[in-house]
C-alpha cells in the first residue's frame, strides 16, 4: 500500500511530528473538495433558474390578466354591436311593412353552435379557459358578421324596391300646381258664367293673383299646349301609368307638346282666359280616362316625392 507521509513542526520547540496517511485518502479528500464546489455551483445555476422561471412566469400572469381584461372589453363591445344589430333589425321589419314587402327571413343569421365538440379542443379548453373565452369570442365575431352580410343583402333588395316605386312616385300626382284659395270644390255645381244648374266640375279652382307661377303636379310629357274656348290656354300633361292633368284658363302657357316636365317645374302663370269669371286656375286629375277629385292627389309637403 502507499502512503502520504507528513510532518508537522511546533513552533518555539525542537519536536515535531509524523504522520503517514494512505495515498487514496488525500485523493479522496481532494475528490471532495471538487465535488463540494461543483455543488455549490449547481446550486447557484439553479437558484439564477428558478429566479428566471419565477421573473418570466410574474411577467406572463400579468401579461394573461392584461389580455383577459381587453376580451372582456371587446366581449362588451360585440354585446353592444349585438343589441344595435337586432334594432337595425327591428326597424328594417318596419320599413319591409311600410312598404307591403315580406319580413326578411331570421332563421339564417342564426349560426348553429351546438354539436358534439372535439376531445383535443376541450382538452385544450380545460388546460386553458382563456382559450376557450377567446375562441366564444370569435364564434360571436363570425354571428355578428353574417347578420351585417345578410342584412345588408336584404337593404339591398329594399334599396332596389324603393328606387322603382320612386320613378312610380314620380308620375304620380301629388302637390297643388299653385298657391291660393280653394275657390270652386269637385262636382256637380252651378256654372259661374253660363248658370247651367247641376253642371258637371271636373276639377277644382285655385284663385290668386294673374301671373302667379302654375307648377306640374308629377314627371311626364306635355300632351297639349294650345288655346280653346272654353279652358283658353291649357296645358295637359300625360304622366303614363293611366295619370292625365290638365291646367285651364291660364294667362300664358312655357311648354310645348311633346316636351318632359318634371313635379315642380313651370308650365305657365295664372289668369283669366276662355269661359272663366275671374283668375284662377282649373286643375284635373284624370286616372284611365276617369275624372278624379285633385284634392285626393294633394299631399302635404312632407309626404310628397321630391
Amino acid at each position: 500500500m502507499h502512503f502520504f507521509r507528513t510532518t508537522i513542526h511546533f513552533q518555539n520547540s525542537s519536536k515535531s511530528a509524523s504522520f503517514r496517511l494512505p495515498y487514496f485518502s488525500v485523493k479522496g479528500w481532494a475528490l471532495v473538495q471538487k465535488l463540494v464546489r461543483l455543488g455549490l455551483v449547481l446550486l447557484f445555476i439553479q437558484a439564477g433558474i428558478l429566479f428566471a422561471y419565477d421573473h418570466l412566469q410574474g411577467k406572463a400572469l400579468e401579461q394573461r390578466r392584461l389580455l383577459q381584461a381587453e376580451l372582456r372589453k371587446e366581449q362588451k363591445k360585440l354585446t353592444s354591436l349585438d343589441t344595435q344589430m337586432e334594432h337595425f333589425f327591428q326597424d328594417e321589419d318596419i320599413l319591409h311593412l311600410k312598404f307591403g314587402l315580406a319580413l326578411a327571413d331570421r332563421s339564417p343569421r342564426e349560426m348553429g353552435t351546438g354539436g358534439t365538440i372535439d376531445p383535443i379542443q376541450r382538452l385544450l379548453w380545460e388546460s386553458s379557459p382563456m382559450l376557450e373565452f377567446a375562441t366564444t369570442l370569435n364564434n360571436k365575431v363570425e354571428q355578428l358578421e353574417l347578420k351585417i352580410e345578410q342584412s345588408q343583402q336584404t337593404f339591398s333588395l329594399l334599396a332596389n324596391y324603393m328606387d322603382q316605386q320612386y320613378s312610380h312616385w314620380r308620375h304620380i300626382p301629388s302637390i297643388s300646381p299653385v298657391t291660393g284659395r280653394y275657390s270652386s270644390p269637385f262636382g256637380r255645381r252651378v256654372h259661374p258664367v253660363t248658370g247651367e244648374v247641376g253642371k258637371m266640375h271636373y276639377g277644382i279652382d285655385i284663385s290668386n293673383g294673374r301671373w302667379t307661377p302654375i307648377f306640374a303636379t308629377a314627371d311626364g310629357v306635355v300632351d297639349i299646349a294650345k288655346f280653346s274656348d272654353t279652358f283658353g290656354n291649357y296645358v295637359a300633361i300625360d304622366h303614363g301609368n293611366g295619370f292625365l292633368t290638365k291646367f285651364g284658363h291660364m294667362q300664358a302657357s312655357v311648354v310645348k307638346p311633346g316636351q318632359f316636365v318634371k313635379r315642380y317645374q313651370l308650365v305657365g302663370y295664372m289668369g283669366n282666359t276662355g269661359l272663366s269669371a275671374g283668375t284662377h286656375v282649373h286643375y284635373e286629375v284624370w286616372y284611365n280616362n276617369e275624372a278624379i277629385n285633385p284634392l285626393r292627389y294633394i299631399l302635404p309637403d312632407d309626404y310628397a316625392v321630391q
